[in-house]
């Protein structure tokens, strides 16, 4: 009724307002939640915690326009893994201003140069680009993708108790 009367523009809503959980659950009209960390494995409930937020804060982002876009597909946070020579190259104020930090542990790890969390393979750069490792975490648009992997990259890491060296 008052979409009727005001129009919808009034209401419109701006994905990019989404910068928290907390947030993601009020646009979603549900209460926040969170797993408690008890028993042997603390660990697993915090990283329990940390993809049910994403889910949430995904969800809310797609803006109920379903998890794929109107062609099918389906978009992820993507994270470039580089190597500590690569990184050592680059210098520390270049790494800064790109945004790349040092894990300090990853999800998998078969050899040197690939190991991930939905990762591009280093040892293939320039030939090819692959995402296959890790949960998806599936967006509507490549923009909203980018997004969350910006925005939420600690959470994200969180999911597979993995600990950035944030400076």
């Amino acid at each position: 009724m008052l979409e009727k009367l005001h129009g919808k523009e009034i209401f419109a809503f701006d994905w990019r307002e989404i910068t928290s959980y907390e947030k993601a659950c009020e646009v979603l009209g549900i209460k926040p939640r969170e797993f408690k960390e008890v028993g042997d494995r603390p660990q697993y409930m915090r990283m329990a915690n940390a993809v049910q937020q994403l889910l949430v804060i995904c969800e809310a982002i797609n803006e109920n326009k379903g998890w794929y876009d109107k062609d099918g597909w389906g978009y992820y946070p993507v994270f470039v893994l580089y190597s500590k020579q690569e990184m050592d190259e680059m210098g520390e104020a270049e790494c800064k201003r790109k945004g790349i930090h040092q894990l300090l542990a990853a999800a998998v790890a078969n050899y040197a140069e690939y190991a991930g969390v939905r990762c591009a393979i280093t040892n293939n750069r320039g030939a090819i680009t692959v995402a296959y490792c890790g949960f998806p975490l599936c967006l509507n648009s490549d923009e909203k993708a980018a997004f969350v992997g910006e925005k939420f990259f600690e959470l994200c890491c969180q999911c597979y108790g993995i600990t950035p060296k944030m400076d």
